[in-house]
């Protein structure tokens, strides 16, 4: 895989570059854009891996709280929700979520839970104490009630909608994948926030 991205690499600086007022721009494989990055060669995970080490980093920083045991397992479990997820989920709207990419999720989180609570990698992974998974889900299925809200000529509802095809079964990994719904009663629900966040939060 490294000899792969390194023929990749080796390749997009061969390409023809671009010059801005004089300056000439460099042919990178991947790019940090807002805190997200993308990839040349259309790899959907470069992000999500990118966010997974961020977020690893912010981890391995707070070693003294997981191993200090006058704290209480809520206490460490929040400051995981707030000081590691949120830095790991950001951008994940954006995330093509595959099968591939939701046991990647699922892997990172069991190996931080584990070093939380205790618990066996195995347990974590098929019992969490936190399900990541779940939480990235229902993050999604705000977004996509937002987007259904957005006026029809919106770029982005319109982008949602097409890919979305004629109904379900929706395309794997997307906004819309899993669902059941006809987009016409999905769009129901999400006009009625009420009754979407409840729909979100079954889920």
């Amino acid at each position: 895989k490294a000899v792969k991205k390194m023929k990749r690499v080796e390749q997009a600086s061969q390409m023809p570059t671009v010059s801005v007022n004089g300056h000439q721009l460099d042919n990178v494989l991947t790019f940090d854009y807002l805190g997200c990055r993308l990839s040349g060669d259309g790899d959907d995970t470069a992000d999500m891996y990118q966010r997974m080490n961020i977020a690893s980093a912010r981890f391995s920083s707070l070693n003294h709280i997981w191993n200090d045991s006058r704290l209480q397992r809520r206490v460490k479990m929040d400051l995981y929700k707030k000081s590691v997820v949120s830095v790991f989920s950001h951008g994940s709207e954006a995330w093509t979520m595959t099968t591939k990419t939701l046991r990647a999720v699922n892997g990172f989180n069991s190996r931080c839970l584990h070093r939380i609570t205790g618990r066996s990698y195995r347990m974590e992974a098929t019992d969490p104490s936190f399900d990541l998974v779940r939480a990235l889900r229902q993050r999604r299925m705000r977004w996509l009630g937002h987007i259904m809200r957005m006026p029809e000529e919106r770029l982005l509802r319109r982008t949602v909608l097409m890919h979305a095809g004629d109904g379900p079964p929706y395309p794997s990994g997307s906004l819309l994948a899993g669902l059941r719904e006809e987009l016409e009663d999905i769009q129901a629900m999400a006009d009625d926030r009420a009754c979407w966040n409840s729909f979100v939060n079954s889920i």
